[in-house]
């Protein structure tokens, strides 16, 4: 289904900080989409999501339970349901998109109350985002594409940024990661993208032990999109999801600039290490983002 985005979004003005977030927020997701410096209505451009497991009367606990298996294909868009019955929306290369954090599901669930925690979504678990893009095939179409195939990351927010928002909390080491307490969060499309219908996946992973209870959890969420223009790159390197990531892998640094390579040097880092609440020494500055590179286009 292709529809022009001014016809069907209404603007909602960004967010501010209040003076105190309510404690431990649930987990999140994305339900909206910037396109042409408007934000759409909540899953008009991104495929709605459905509860972890069948229940009678689902919460929103039911449709927002992290990801946390790496193997799993909802690691692509979220738990969705083809035929997706999604609006698409006309993005021109080289523009700037986003995606806004929300934890209260609303549209699949009637008259649901609302909790302390929908007075500010926000991204409260520390740990990396980025954006990704999967062009659909010439045999399929939006309504049905999976995200079976090739994926290439455009976009990639470890460290703080100017984009980042003032933390309002104790936790200092939380305060090293780019998107911690963000309502959402931007980025552009490369202007050499090629035109065509494409997945736009949006990813924050909160990093947690192999050993903790669950392990990293996934948050992602993907929008329907056709990019116009004249772009003629070569995106890449793609891969495929899943299949990016394995249950405990490792990245590697080097530390101390200059020296060879010798693995007294090298400090592992990984998206399966113990980060949490109180570890106040961790340094982001030996994180080591997951492959694979950010194309620019």
């Amino acid at each position: 289904m292709l529809l022009t985005v001014q016809a069907h979004c209404t603007p909602i003005p960004q967010s501010t900080l209040p003076k105190t977030i309510p404690p431990n927020p649930p987990p999140d997701f994305f339900d909206r989409l910037l396109v042409n410096n408007t934000w759409s209505q909540p899953w008009e451009y991104i495929r709605p999501i459905s509860p972890s497991t069948p229940v009678p009367s689902p919460t929103d606990y039911d449709y927002i339970t992290p990801l946390t298996d790496p193997s799993s294909p909802i690691l692509r868009c979220g738990r969705t349901t083809s035929p997706y019955n999604t609006n698409t929306a006309i993005i021109q290369a080289g523009s700037t998109v986003g995606f806004t954090v929300n934890t209260t599901v609303g549209l699949p669930i009637p008259n649901a109350p609302q909790m302390p925690w929908d007075l500010y979504p926000n991204l409260y678990h520390p740990g990396p985002a980025s954006a990704w893009l999967s062009r659909v095939p010439a045999s399929s179409s939006l309504d049905t594409y999976a995200g079976e195939g090739d994926w290439f990351k455009i976009h990639s927010a470890v460290r703080r940024t100017p984009q980042s928002v003032p933390p309002t909390d104790a936790y200092v080491w939380k305060h090293q990661w780019a998107t911690y307490q963000a309502t959402n969060w931007t980025f552009s499309i490369p202007a050499s993208t090629p035109s065509g219908e494409y997945l736009l996946r949006f990813e924050h992973i909160y990093p947690l032990p192999v050993e903790s209870l669950q392990g990293a959890q996934f948050y992602v969420n993907c929008a329907q999109v056709r990019i116009v223009g004249d772009g003629r790159g070569v995106p890449g390197p793609v891969v495929g999801i899943p299949g990016v990531y394995e249950f405990g892998q490792k990245g590697m640094c080097v530390c101390g600039g200059g020296r060879e390579w010798d693995f007294a040097d090298l400090v592992y880092a990984e998206i399966y290490f113990y980060a949490d609440v109180g570890n106040e020494t961790y340094d982001i500055g030996d994180f080591v983002e997951p492959a694979p590179a950010v194309w620019l286009g």
